[in-house]
């Protein structure tokens, strides 16, 4: 009895315990989540919301707020994507307007961040497309070290950006670019600036890297040269910055490179001929856009294309590669070894001072959708090879100094444009440019088959008129062989019409000499 007791006592308190530590766990648990909403109503108190973006921020479960998500395991916040939706319909308004969908900051970008830290399990953070008004970034900024993804673009901040964001190791896409759309009335001192190699010099595990639309100097040597070059970056951006100097040979070994957009500096010199070797510009895998789309989680990026701006949002399927130097200092050929990278879709060389030919064979370029040699000094002909882009839908050789026929051809027939070749005024061919003289046919570039039914043609012409031929001489000359007859008929027949010529000619000449050596007046 009194061990039976003693069992009983032992196992009701080993339960009381269990229940004990549950409750204590459950409790604990409860209460980071309250202090995470806490701190979201906190981070909502820091902004003027007259669109309503915050609206639904009430209630007691913070995870079905807008623009919040959370760890489907333990329920705490993982991610804020508060991203202001200014859009092509809102371009009639100005940045103040109501309806530019944007939160407003009325109190210290230090509080917003305060309240952020309190997020400790905060991996993806968009705040682009609001309005911080000219501030600073906070270097507190830096204390969110497990942060993946961090995007504060075209968010009005200015300024250096602080040394103490190369805290964020994990960091996989980072953008603080300052596209703006539109007539959007913003004010141009907006934009972030400082050297390149002391604003990266920490980030080593970037994957996605725009700095797009601000001032910021420097080389790119700084860049390659560091602890990134040996990681997987896939996207580089740096268009319309302040970045000189050469093009590092560097660049070429960050072999997952899949977008880069140099537009807009001021970079000089020649275009390295290893570009023509980025592994995924000449054949792409199924798996390298795998591994984009995992770090990629509601990202949004801009590239110029076929002269327009296009924005990848939302779980790209596929990211185009693409290659735009244009609007640069840079000098000397095209690299031949362009031709290799058979996989990229968007290649932007205008607006430089590149001489020389364009590449004979352009043509094994087969996924080019887009290509723009304009304004540079390039001369000779265009490659005939060119009308075997099938894929090319963009085209600008505009204000060169090209001569020569424009090839023919199905794809090259189908861009109409007639300013695709302007400025170059030894081109013939296409309207509006002067015709091409006999000597100076367009050549005709054609494909395979094109090129197999011509050559049958003249086949079968050639079998025709030999057969013809041979048919007829051999039809009279085997008769004549063969039949008795007709052989003396056509021989007799010969031997009167040469009897007859000498008749006929015999009696002409007794006439003339009769009136030259007879009396003229008898």
């Amino acid at each position: 009895m009194g061990e039976t007791f003693r069992a009983m006592l032992v196992l009701v308190v080993v339960l009381f315990s269990g229940a004990a530590e549950f409750c204590s766990g459950w409790n604990t648990s409860f209460s980071r989540i309250e202090r995470e909403r806490e701190a979201l109503l906190k981070f909502k108190l820091c902004f003027h919301d007259p669109s309503h973006m915050l609206s639904s921020w009430k209630g007691n479960n913070c995870c079905e707020w807008r623009g919040v998500d959370c760890d489907k395991n333990n329920g705490y916040v993982i991610s804020l994507q508060l991203r202001g939706s200014i859009s092509d319909q809102f371009l009639q308004y100005s940045i103040d307007d109501q309806q530019s969908h944007q939160l407003y900051i009325i109190d210290d970008v230090e509080k917003v961040v305060s309240s952020l830290l309190k997020l400790r399990y905060l991996e993806h953070l968009d705040l682009s497309r609001n309005n911080f008004g000219g501030n600073l970034i906070p270097p507190s900024f830096g204390l969110m070290k497990q942060l993946r993804y961090l995007n504060l673009s075209y968010a009005q901040f200015t300024g250096r950006i602080p040394s103490e964001l190369g805290n964020l190791t994990r960091v996989r896409v980072l953008d603080l670019s300052q596209y703006y759309y539109g007539r959007l009335k913003v004010d141009d001192d907006i934009h972030l600036y400082g050297e390149l190699h002391i604003a990266l010099k920490k980030f080593t595990s970037l994957v996605i890297l725009d700095l797009g639309e601000n001032k910021f100097s420097g080389n790119l040597t700084s860049i390659v040269s560091g602890k990134i070059r040996n990681h997987s970056l896939k996207v580089l951006r740096l268009r319309k910055n302040l970045v000189s100097g050469y093009i590092p040979l560097e660049l070429c070994s960050l072999s997952h490179l899949q977008i880069l957009d140099l537009a807009n500096n001021n970079m000089t010199g020649r275009i390295p001929p290893c570009f023509g070797k980025f592994p995924i510009m000449v054949n792409a895998t199924q798996l390298f856009n795998k591994v984009i789309e995992k770090y990629w989680y509601r990202s949004h990026l801009m590239v110029v294309v076929k002269g327009r701006n296009l924005e990848y949002t939302r779980k790209p399927l596929r990211l185009e590669s693409s290659i735009d130097l244009s609007s640069n200092n840079l000098i000397e050929s095209i690299p031949e070894e362009l031709i290799f990278l058979k996989d990229l879709h968007n290649l932007n060389l205008s607006w430089n001072h590149l001489s020389g030919k364009i590449p004979e064979k352009i043509g094994q370029m087969e996924n080019l959708e887009s290509l723009d040699f304009s304004q540079n000094g390039l001369s000779g002909t265009i490659p005939k090879s060119m009308s075997s882009l099938t894929k090319l839908s963009y085209l600008n050789l505009s204000y060169n100094n090209l001569s020569g026929p424009i090839p023919t051809g199905h794809q090259l027939q189908t861009l109409e444009d007639p300013t695709i070749y302007i400025g170059n005024p030894q081109l013939c061919g296409a309207p509006p440019l002067k015709k091409c003289s006999n000597d100076a046919l367009p050549p005709t570039t054609t494909n395979f088959k094109d090129n197999d039914d011509s050559a049958l043609k003249r086949m079968w012409f050639y079998i025709v008129v030999v057969s013809g031929f041979a048919t007829g001489f051999w039809g009279v000359v085997a008769t004549l062989i063969f039949v008795k007859s007709w052989r003396y008929a056509y021989f007799q027949r010969v031997d009167n019409i040469k009897h007859w010529i000498l008749v006929v000619i015999t009696l002409k000449v007794a006439q003339f000499k009769k009136m030259f050596n007879g009396n003229p007046y008898d």
